[in-house]
């Protein structure tokens, strides 16, 4: 690096003593008189972030596109009002001469950047973070990971930390002192406030008969915990059409994706004297225009969404979105169909330790690429003909606790692949698609009616009992944890 050149460290020093020349009025001398001031600051942070200011700046994009003129490691301090800013050598010798005024040490842990992908579309921001200063234990290399939206990827350091490109600009950086590194602050979540987990709330109270509301928990006997399977669904309504363009090849290109809003969320109890019925059965009001209702797939109809004539519980986005957080940080584990898809376009984060798919549990790449149906599923194992007409969220996350318990009767007996196969098999020979009710269908020189079949015998050469055993659930009375 140029002599010339400054370094990120003297132009951070600057930011926080910014110089300023101005006339200001001189009681003493009764005229205006030119006086420089400069800001300073009394004491810095935990956490730094800083706007790296760039504005489409030439002279800053140069310093930027330098080969690491970003440093990793800061320190700052404060000595006798005045900014002491230090990277590189000059930081490591301060670190290491004991009569040097204190230091805070940062690392760097994050920036967002501004990705201008092309000349026909818009620009957009992603986030890098090295992710190991938030793991338990401490890591010995950097781990950065890109955030572009949904998509989440592991990318070298350099990479991450490379500018000389014009189609990557960073626009904020994180620092963090050195000292909060892998620590994990978790004794929050003890002093969660559940209060709306064990009640009934709605916008519209007075037009919402009876029979409409859920059952809610008893927080004597009810309390969600570590472990707690909660079976659940959502549909969702259409906020925006596809918008599509045919280039001059014939390609189609997306212009505006589709763009979908949280319309209900069902979520039920797993087990218990209330077994199967739901404790949030919450419909979302919708500020924005709805263009679709989509309603043979979400089951939701024009005034439904509406609280002046809806008879359905409406609640704001934020308090439904608030109990799907309560839960997850309490622990609980969400059973359903499909849920992968369902947090993404509810925008929330789940550990896959937190979820039941069944998707994922009767899903077997070696036989087909393709996803077998929550419709397709219940009739084949449960002898249940669901979504005839339309979608209902509280049948299907109850067919998804059902079928859970028959993957677990299947795994009891270690017939899980066996069974699998066989469901591809009448899958494929019927298109995936449920018969109508009343005929029959000829599966393997086997009839099978068009509500399903039963669990089969388990052949003598198997090991396992001689039919599939349902597991016992322990734990609790009303939420038990059979994987506790």
């Amino acid at each position: 690096m140029r002599s010339s050149t400054p370094a990120f460290s003297r132009v951070l020093k600057d930011s926080f003593e910014r110089e300023n020349n101005q006339r200001m009025w001189c009681d003493r001398c009764r005229r205006y008189q030119l006086v420089q001031s400069w800001e300073t600051i009394r004491d810095v942070p935990p956490v730094l972030m800083i706007n790296a200011g760039l504005n489409k700046q030439i002279d800053g994009r140069q310093l930027w596109s330098i080969p690491g003129w970003l440093p990793e490691r800061i320190g700052i301090g404060i000595d006798k009002g005045r900014i002491l800013c230090l990277e590189g050598e000059a930081l490591r010798v301060s670190q290491r001469n004991r009569q040097a005024r204190p230091l805070i040490v940062y690392d760097l842990v994050g920036l967002v950047a501004d990705v201008n992908s092309g000349e026909h579309q818009k620009s957009h921001m992603v986030s890098l973070i090295n992710v190991a200063t938030s793991s338990r234990e401490a890591q010995d290399e950097p781990q950065w990971h890109l955030f572009n939206d949904f998509l989440v990827r592991k990318i070298d350091k350099d990479e991450a930390l490379r500018f000389a490109t014009a189609w990557k600009t960073p626009t904020i950086l994180a620092y963090q002192d050195q000292g909060f590194s892998n620590v994990i602050d978790d004794s929050w979540k003890s002093s969660l406030d559940t209060s709306c987990l064990f009640m009934n709330w709605s916008l519209n109270p007075y037009n919402v008969p009876p029979e409409n509301w859920p059952c809610v928990l008893d927080p004597a006997t009810e309390q969600p915990e570590i472990g707690t399977h909660v079976p659940i669904d959502t549909e969702f309504v259409r906020l925006q059409q596809e918008e599509i363009e045919i280039l001059a090849t014939g390609d189609r290109q997306v212009i505006r994706p589709t763009k979908e809003g949280l319309a209900r969320v069902s979520v039920l109890r797993a087990s218990g004297a209330h077994e199967g019925l739901p404790f949030i059965d919450d419909y979302i009001s919708i500020s924005e225009p709805v263009v679709d209702y989509v309603t043979k797939y979400s089951g939701v109809s024009p005034g439904d969404l509406d609280p002046a004539v809806s008879a359905r519980p409406l609640v704001p986005l934020k308090v439904a979105y608030k109990k799907l957080w309560l839960l997850l940080n309490l622990g609980c584990i969400f059973v359903g169909h499909g849920l992968i898809k369902d947090f993404r376009n509810i925008d929330i984060f789940v550990p896959k330790s937190q979820i039941v798919d069944t998707v994922t549990l009767f899903y077997n790449p070696a036989r087909s690429k393709r996803n077998l149906s929550l419709r397709f599923l219940a009739w084949y194992l449960l002898k249940e003909n669901i979504q005839s007409e339309t979608h209902d969220s509280i049948e299907d996350a109850l067919t998804a606790l059902k079928l859970w318990r028959k993957y677990l009767e299947f795994q009891d007996a270690g017939i899980v692949e066996r069974m699998i196969d066989e469901i591809y098999s009448a899958g494929r020979k019927l298109n995936y698609k449920v018969p109508e009710k009343g005929s029959e269908k000829w599966v393997g020189g086997l009839v099978v009616p068009s509500r399903g079949r039963d669990t089969p015998d388990v052949d003598s050469g198997m090991s396992g009992p001689s039919t599939p055993v349902n597991k016992k659930i322990g734990g609790s009375e009303y939420f038990e944890s059979p994987l506790r």
